[in-house]
Parts: structure tokens; sequence; C-alpha cells
């Protein structure tokens, strides 16, 4: 396994593990409130139950949001690692080949492999007839553009870290509406009807907090991982542009 490889297989390990860390004590948590309950009770209460059954509609909505999120994740763990945006034999290629009079088919090397790397110097190289200036232009047009389309999957997740927390939000409103409601019909004396009530309220705010966490903290590590790998895609192109004028 290659020195990138692993460095990528220990990160992609080390989230999952935090990600577990995470998820654990709400299990624990969840699961001892189930033990309690049924010994109350003297009846089973499954997970399913307490945490969609009590939490009512909008926890399947915060299922589904997870789901995008554990999704986004993967996707971006993908696609933002050194092997996928500047491939090592492509740009070993490039280094062995790439000069003053191989430029066409240095562009054509672009094409058959893109990558980030790739696409931004395939730009560059093609304006390299209408100046260095151009030639750098161009360079600094697609870089930004290949950065927007990497940021713009990794905010997904912002977006969720922001919607998670909404829609418990809204269940929390909605679970004490219907308090209220209850309070309102048959008075004070049905506490098992208020405690069901504001359980649903309570389970949909803990729901969309759980989801809301990690998506933000991946959202942060993410963008910081784009910006220092981008630094290191640039910093390769610009080897290869200055064989053009050794």
């Amino acid at each position: 396994m290659k020195r990138s490889e692993h460095r990528f297989v220990h990160l992609l390990t080390n989230t999952m593990i935090t990600l577990a860390i995470l998820l654990i004590p709400t299990l624990l948590y969840a699961a001892t409130n189930v033990v309690e309950e049924s010994s109350a009770v003297g009846s089973t209460v499954n997970l399913f139950d307490l945490v969609f059954k009590k939490g009512g509609f909008f926890m399947y909505l915060i299922l589904l949001v997870s789901v995008a999120m554990v999704w986004l994740i993967i996707d971006a763990f993908m696609m933002i690692r050194v092997n996928k945006m500047m491939p090592p034999v492509v740009v070993e290629k490039l280094k062995n080949t790439l000069n003053k009079d191989t430029i066409d088919e240095s562009i054509q090397t672009c094409e058959d492999n893109p990558s980030v790397l790739t696409k931004i110097l395939a730009a560059g190289l093609r304006a390299r007839h209408r100046g260095k200036a151009a030639m750098e232009e161009a360079l600094a047009e697609h870089g930004a553009r290949e950065v927007s389309g990497l940021r713009t999957r990794v905010l997904y997740l912002n977006t969720i870290a922001t919607i998670a927390p909404m829609l418990g939000l809204l269940g929390i409103v909605l679970g004490m509406i219907k308090a209220f409601g209850t309070i309102g019909m048959v008075g004070m004396g049905k506490a098992s009807l208020l405690a069901n009530n504001i359980s649903e309220a309570l389970i949909t705010t803990a729901g969309g907090l759980f989801i809301a966490i990690p998506a933000m903290a991946l959202f942060f590590f993410l963008r910081n991982r784009i910006s220092s790998l981008m630094v290191v895609v640039e910093d390769t192109i610009g080897e290869l542009i200055d064989q053009l004028d050794a």
C-alpha cells in the first residue's frame, strides 16, 4: 500500500471511530431508558418504538437526512484525497514528458486522465500561446473553479447540519402544541398523555442534534482538507509549468 493510500485509510478509520464514539453513548442512553421503561410498565419496548413511534413523523425525516449525510461523507472522502486529485502515475508521466515540444501531447494526457490537477494544467497549457500572463490567468480561473466544485459538495454537509436541528426544533414545537392541546382538553390529570407529547418533542430535538454535530464537524474538517490538498496541487502544477521555461 502506498503512503498516500495508507494515510487515507488511516484518516477514514479515525473518522469512523469518531462517529462511533459519538453514536455509542447515545445508543447506550437510549437502551438504558428502554430497559427502565420496560421494567416500569412490565412490557417490552424496543428501540424502534422508542425513537420512531414516540418521536413521531419528524424522526423519519431526520433518518432520511442522516442517510444523506452518510452518503455525502463517503463521497467527500472518496473525492478529497491525493490520489484522486492528482494521480501519481499521471503526474510522473507529465514530469518526464512535458516540455515546449510536447505541449499538445501533454494536453491530451490531461484530457485522457481527468482530475483536479490535469483539468487545471490543461487549461493553462491551452492558453500558453497567448502569453505567460494569459496562462497564469487560466490556471487561476480553473483552479478556483475546481475548488468551488469540491467545496460545493462539502457544503451540503453544512446544509444538513443546519436543517437537522431545525427539524428537531419543529418537532419540539409541535410536541409542545400537542401537550398544551391535551391540557386544554383533559386538564392536568392525564400525565401519561402529556408525557408522550413532551417525549416526542425531546426525541426529535435529540435526533436533530445527533445528526447536526458530526455533520458540522466533518464539514469544517473536509473544507480545511480541500485547502491543504489544493496547496499541494498548485505546487505540483507550478513545478510542471517551470519545466516549460527550463
